[in-house]
Formats: structure tokens, sequence, C-alpha cells
């Protein structure tokens, strides 16, 4: 499948990292891109922005019958997180709900009604945006890493489920990259996190966007965890 026939399908595509990873297929592809409360401006004729409450079955499911007919080989890219930091015996039930409910279950739904599209089509990518967190945890951040660690599961799931449909799914597992978040992070703060990347740099949206091309021409990589974190201790 050639890269510049693909439609993208992008929850959370108004961070800042998800920004810049996508600069790169503006051009040549079809940016279906979906933001919750935060709405970042883009002015580009191949991309359609749309806010939908992606905690909802009902708007996500209606979202995506209202695209159905313009679809064809279809990428489906989770970018949108939720992190709510908080220490576990203090923790929200809340808050923990909110944290699961877009990290896994909207994955969950995005993969659930465009699945179908995409086994119709003999065609299709899943590409789930998750964090080396998933792995080793951090103080304060029970819900997220073991809403991430979920969605190792869920990806493996559905990966068996279509592989003989044509349509494969993966993860890009991240670490410490330049963007928003990471530059929001006290200075003490940023120089414990890159002592534990051995070359002491961040990661580039470029790494991502090579990831993405990687993983769209692939048809036989799949269920599979990507790292992509600078080899963190």
């Amino acid at each position: 499948m050639s890269i510049k026939n693909c439609q993208f399908i992008v929850p959370g595509l108004s961070s800042e990292l998800a920004l810049k990873t996508f600069e790169g297929f503006f051009e040549m592809n079809e940016i279906y891109g979906l933001y919750n409360k935060n709405k970042t401006p883009i002015n580009h004729k191949n991309v359609r922005l749309n806010q939908i409450n992606i905690e909802s079955e009902k708007e996500i499911k209606e979202y995506i019958l209202s695209i159905r007919d313009s679809l064809k080989n279809i990428v489906l890219v989770n970018f949108a997180a939720c992190s709510i930091d908080g220490l576990s015996s203090r923790y929200s039930s809340n808050d923990w709900d909110t944290t699961f409910n877009i990290n896994i279950k909207s994955n969950f739904l995005f993969s659930k009604y465009l699945s179908p599209i995409m086994i119709a089509n003999k065609w299709g990518r899943i590409i789930n945006i998750s964090s080396v967190r998933s792995l080793n945890g951090a103080v304060g951040a029970s819900a997220y890493s073991s809403s991430k660690s979920a969605l190792i599961g869920l990806n493996r799931s559905i990966a068996k489920e279509n592989a003989r449909f044509g349509v494969t799914s993966n993860i890009l597992n991240l670490g410490y990259f330049d963007s928003g978040l990471f530059r929001k992070f006290t200075p003490e703060r940023k120089v414990k996190y890159l002592s534990e990347v051995p070359s002491k740099k961040l990661g580039s949206s470029n790494d991502i966007y090579n990831a993405i091309h990687f993983l769209i021409s692939s048809d036989y990589t799949n269920g599979s965890v990507i790292t992509i974190d600078g080899c963190m201790e």
C-alpha cells in the first residue's frame, strides 16, 4: 500500500507531538483529526478537524458512521491520552475512570467501529500510542501506567482477530520527546528524566513519523510493541 493513498484518523491530533509528527503527512494524505477539549487551529486543505467526546461510545460511533462512505485505506493512529498524577492511596475513582476511558476504552471503541470497514476493504492499520510507563510504572502514575499496560493486551488481541483480513495492529511505546509536556516539567525533573537516557537526548517527532511509515508499509509486523525511548534505564 502506498502511503500516499492512506486516510488517517487521528484522535488527539491537537497535541503538539501529534501535530509535529503528522506535518509530514499533511501534503499527501487526507487527515481526519479529532480533539476532545483542546483545539489547535490547523489550516490545511487535507485536514478535517472535529471535536467529539472520546469518552462517549455514541459520539464515536456517530462520527465514524458520518465519514464511513469516504473511507478506504484507513490508518487509525490513537494519539489521545490522559495523565492525571496522584499517589494510589489518594487517587479518586473519577480520575481513574477518566484515565481509563481515554487511554484504553476510546482505543477499543475506535478499533471496534473502524475494524469492520478495514476488514471489508481487506486492508487497514491500527497504531496505538503508548508509553514506556506501561512497562516500568512510575511514582504517582498508577492509573496512567495501568491503562497503558492494558493497551498492550488489547492491541495483541485485536491483531490476532484481524490478521487474516489484512489488518494489523501495533503499539509505539514512547519515551521522552521534545514536546509541550516535557517543557512543562521543572528543571530538576527534566534533569532526572534525561539522566535515564544514555544519550542524554530527547526523542524527535521524526522518530515517530518514520515508525508510522514503517508500520503502514509492513504487512507482517503485527501485534508488536515498538519502543522508541533511546534505551531508557
